[in-house]
């Protein structure tokens, strides 16, 4: 081989090892569980309740009751993007967050709800 010949396998191996480590990087490793927490416990908790279980304290005021997170089965049933659309969205009784939160942290959140419901790391 050449000296063209050695860059180019040596770039071509460097690309492949980085197509492979992104192939293996599990969905939602990304997330930041704290920062998902934080706007948890701000913008959801109050009607969620602390733990997920649709109890919060303004959740009595509500004529209908706020999801339970820990409901068995509520992850099957309910995969990401549909939670991030009614994130998004809002779905009554609960707002829309569109204005208040980035993808980012839409994404954090729905992490974040996922260990209530028993589906996190």
């Amino acid at each position: 081989m050449n000296g063209n010949q050695w860059r180019a396998a040596i770039v071509a191996g460097f690309f492949a090892l980085t197509l492979s480590w992104i192939a293996f990087v599990p969905p939602g490793e990304a997330a930041d569980l704290g920062r998902g927490g934080e706007i948890y416990k701000l913008m959801c908790r109050k009607c969620h309740g602390r733990s997920g279980k649709g109890d919060g304290p303004k959740a009595k005021s509500l004529k209908k009751k706020p999801r339970n997170y820990t409901e068995p089965g509520f992850l099957d049933e309910h995969p990401d993007a549909e939670l991030k659309k009614v994130v998004i969205e809002g779905k009554e009784p609960m707002p829309s967050f569109r204005k208040k939160l980035k993808d980012k942290d839409v994404d954090d959140v729905i992490a974040y709800i996922k260990t209530l419901a028993g589906g996190g790391k």
